[in-house]
């Protein structure tokens, strides 16, 4: 039992829960910024500002959507970021943790707000393909809510939300799990600090391998 309910299923959240890409997403958002001569963002400021929509975000750091569209940001955003994207590996205990959740016979899956022939890319290249049953990224760039392809994900596998557990980094993944029907569990080693996460859900850990050793 993990998070006070038999499981049966595992929902993997992506960028800054499997993958550590904190630190070239950082730099990617820095080099528009400074591009716009905007001020530059710290690792630490970064991430008491990310959230979901990132269209939100970027208002909050200073970009004018009022005369760039996001879908020009987003196309300037991974101009920098994809290049460097498979530089990036897996955080500390991911492979175990896997390992783990395979071993006790849970499905696994993977639902992320990346685009999602660029997610299946990089889970096959980082060598983690085989731990899921399903892949589901968005159509697009522009990093908006996961939560109609986490229902539809639902839907696809047959999933029962009430056996269901969706971990991930931000709270966006505690707010779709809750929409979703399924219980979630936030690692403070990704997008936001562990202080906004403790704010969003009750059960948060310190890293992937933390999570793991719960069960």
């Amino acid at each position: 039992m993990l998070i006070g309910r038999e499981l049966e299923s595992v929902i993997w959240d992506f960028n800054g829960t499997l993958i550590d890409d904190l630190d070239h997403v950082v730099h990617s958002v820095n080099v528009q910024l400074a591009k716009r001569e905007l001020p530059i963002l710290t690792l630490v400021a970064y991430r008491e500002v990310f959230s979901f929509p990132v269209e939100d975000y970027y208002r909050r750091v200073g970009f004018d959507l009022e005369t760039e569209s996001m879908a020009d940001l987003s196309a300037d955003f991974f101009a920098t970021y994809s290049p460097g994207l498979k530089n990036c590996s897996l955080h500390d205990g991911v492979i175990e943790t896997l390992q783990r959740f395979k071993s006790i016979k849970l499905r696994q899956f993977v639902l992320s707000a990346m685009e999602e022939e660029m997610l299946g890319s990089m889970i096959e290249h980082l060598g983690i393909g085989g731990y899921f049953e399903g892949v589901y990224g968005l159509a697009h760039l522009e990093g908006d809510s996961k939560f109609s392809r986490g229902h539809d994900l639902l839907r696809d596998f047959g999933i029962d939300p009430s056996t269901a557990l969706l971990i991930g980094d931000t709270d966006h993944d505690a707010e779709v799990a809750e929409k979703l029907g399924t219980a979630a569990a936030l690692v403070a080693c990704g997008h936001q600090s562990e202080e906004r996460l403790r704010a969003a859900g009750p059960h948060v850990f310190s890293t992937v391998r933390a999570l793991g050793e719960a069960t």
